[in-house]
């Protein structure tokens, strides 16, 4: 019996609202975690935290293009008569890749001679194959336009990680390295009861032991793993160029100037963190609905909807955050970084210059032509390298905020163009 995958269309309401709370329960608490630990935390203890946050991010981006993206391009497609066997094979190629990540953080650790320095790696050795084993399972519920199921797993993750922290700070143990193991403790456990319940509406008498049927599970993972690796060698090049993108400006804050300096780019990204979970509930269900339109015409008119509403609610929020940045900032942070508030109407334009283009982005990956992503930040990393080291060199934070304003707006006007011009007309 297979099992196959529910028909989208009629429940897309109820599958966003679920959507939204999936994401708000996340979001919610990564953004208290980065909010408590900047009002409790020195400026410098901080900055190496963020720069902890850092190395997660570039390891999820490692991973989307290799395990994340595929699963959902291809459990709608090539694999859509038996998606639940196809993902079981995906979560064990995670364990691989992250496994052999870990055990380079740890070598690390163990040569690093900072103390701040090795505690980051030892807490990035914990938490990045727990922390991307939480999302991968949040990603086989979109797949499979589930996300109820990964909102029940927000509900454990948000209480969790939260009060577990608070408890940290009481006793003064709150730092890069417990906050690290904790965030992957609290997404090993929502992690696993999310795949818990996905398994109950699974046929696991049809999936191949790794131990009882080696050669069958062996050619459906060789398999699997060709089909990654088709999409992933254009796709893991644009992600590791989105690396380069979203990271110069950290590192050169931290090679010209301080981890203060760093601390306070941290600040502004935390508190646009919201509107960005918000809409990324939306963008988690774009991608498998991209990957579903019967044409070309299809897919174009579903592009310029989501583009549109993107804009829409980015607009809304500048507005909001334009008006009242000195007040947000004072009810999130005290006084600890009053005094960067005024970059926020600024920095508060990077959502709707990001999300434009992720539409884009998003149709391009439904074709399976990342290439021409890889393209366009292949563009942007040159330019963030040559703007960027010379804006930040000079103008320290208001050269980071500038730089990452234009570089967004350079690649949402780069994605549109490639769409109007050659996107809209491929071969699917």
């Amino acid at each position: 019996m297979l099992d196959k995958l529910p028909k989208p269309g009629r429940r897309f309401t109820q599958q966003a609202g679920w959507a939204l709370i999936d994401q708000a329960l996340y979001g919610v608490s990564n953004f208290l975690a980065n909010t408590l630990m900047a009002r409790w935390l020195e400026p410098a203890e901080y900055g190496a935290f963020a720069v902890g946050w850092l190395v997660l991010l570039i390891g999820f981006q490692v991973q989307n293009p290799l395990i994340t993206e595929p699963l959902a391009v291809y459990t709608p497609s090539r694999f859509r008569l038996a998606p639940h066997i196809y993902q079981q094979q995906v979560v064990q190629l995670h364990w691989l890749l992250t496994g052999l990540a870990s055990l380079v953080f740890l070598v690390l650790a163990w040569l690093q001679t900072d103390t701040a320095f090795r505690g980051v790696y030892l807490g990035l050795a914990v938490a990045l194959p727990f922390v991307q084993y939480g999302m991968l399972a949040r990603r086989i519920c979109y797949a499979n336009l589930v996300p109820k199921l990964s909102a029940l797993g927000g509900l454990i993750y948000l209480p969790l990680f939260v009060l577990s922290t608070l408890a940290l700070q009481q006793v003064s143990w709150l730092n890069a390295l417990t906050a690290m193991t904790l965030m992957g403790l609290a997404s090993l456990v929502s992690g696993h009861w999310v795949i818990f319940l996905w398994k109950r509406g699974s046929s696991p008498e049809l999936t191949p032991s790794p131990l009882r049927q080696f050669t069958a599970w062996f050619s459906l993972f060789r398999m699997v793993l060709r089909y990654h690796w088709r999409y992933g060698r254009w796709g893991l090049p644009a992600s590791l160029l989105w690396v380069v993108v979203s990271s110069l400006p950290y590192l050169l804050l931290l090679r010209t100037h301080s981890l203060e300096a760093v601390a306070e780019l941290r600040v502004l990204e935390n508190t646009i963190a919201p509107v960005n979970s918000f809409l990324s509930a939306f963008n988690s269900l774009m991608l498998p609905a991209f990957a579903r339109a019967s044409s070309l015409a299809a897919l174009d008119r579903m592009v310029w909807r989501y583009a549109l509403f993107f804009c829409g609610i980015s607009t809304i929020v500048w507005i909001g955050m334009t008006w009242l940045h000195d007040p947000i900032f004072v009810l999130l942070y005290g006084t600890n970084y009053r005094n960067i508030s005024h970059y926020l109407p600024w920095f508060a334009l990077v959502p709707l210059f990001t999300w434009l283009g992720e539409v884009f982005f998003s149709a391009f990956r439904a074709l399976e032509q990342p290439r021409w992503i890889a393209w366009l930040y292949a563009i942007a990393s040159i330019s963030m390298a040559v703007l960027g080291g010379f804006l930040i060199k000079r103008f320290e934070l208001h050269g980071a905020v500038l730089s990452i304003l234009f570089i967004q707006i350079l690649l949402a006007a780069m994605a549109l163009a490639l769409w109007l011009s050659f996107g809209r007309h491929a071969r699917r």
